[in-house]
């Protein structure tokens, strides 16, 4: 599918400096949707490339933006910003912590707490004309449970979400981008249509590979990402950069 996926986090002027690498600026985020305009994408989800069925053909000048944790202080700038402009983005909420906060970087991280976002402000987004995806159940390493322990995390999540906004969950986002094995068959069982990573050494709609938009990045920078050309050099860039990863981690 090729289609660029952006990945953010927090949206936030000052934020703690424990954040500071999953944050980028109030100016960042203009600016990263500015070059969205300007290069002339329009955002879509992957609730409308099914409900609308959206050929490839379709998809040739869209954009996917997603925002891992569903932090609540998305709605003070982020979330209007993106109305302003009749935007659409994908929100992955883990649903064990709804109304709750990141615990799991908190306790594995110590990195500041957060507050997510309630079942209402949910809702909301929905009624906005966004998604809400899973970002599994806990918000666990899912690679490194057994394979049941994973099946579950990811379909309870589905159950809960789906249960609670009485919307249907249609993409799912591995927390950490940890892609567990026999991951297409869990999404598939669990009724998923899509999986989305960060890396990956081969991509499916089960594994979608996604970017990050980091504060550091200048035009020339958010342009590659948003190319296609970004998207081929990241079929020989990816597995390279596992490979390292998997080498140093012996």
């Amino acid at each position: 599918m090729n289609i660029p996926i952006a990945m953010l986090h927090h949206v936030a002027e000052q934020p703690h400096p424990s954040l500071q690498r999953w944050s980028i600026s109030h100016h960042k985020f203009l600016e990263f949707l500015n070059r969205i305009e300007e290069k002339g994408l329009q955002t879509t989800t992957f609730e409308e490339m099914i409900t609308l069925k959206l050929s490839s053909k379709d998809l040739q000048h869209k954009i996917i933006i997603t925002f891992d944790d569903c932090a609540a202080e998305l709605f003070e700038f982020a979330i209007p910003e993106l109305l302003k402009r009749k935007m659409k983005a994908v929100f992955y909420m883990p649903s064990n912590h709804i109304d709750g906060q990141n615990i799991w970087d908190i306790e594995e991280y110590a990195m500041a707490s957060v507050k997510l976002m309630d079942i209402g402000q949910l809702k909301h987004l929905l009624s906005l004309g966004m998604e809400i995806g899973s970002h599994g159940e806990k918000h666990i390493k899912l690679n490194k449970v057994d394979e049941a322990a994973a099946y579950l995390d990811i379909a309870n999540s589905k159950k809960t979400l789906e249960d609670l906004l009485n919307h249907k969950v249609y993409s799912f986002a591995y927390p950490y981008g940890k892609i567990p094995a026999k991951h297409q068959q869990m999404l598939t069982k669990a009724g998923y249509h899509f999986g989305l990573a960060i890396y990956t050494p081969f991509e499916s709609k089960y594994a979608l590979r996604r970017f990050a938009i980091n504060e550091s990045d200048d035009q020339k920078i958010i342009d590659m990402k948003l190319g296609k050309r970004y998207r081929l050099m990241r079929l020989i860039y990816d597995p390279i950069l596992l490979l390292k990863k998997n080498l140093k981690s012996k």
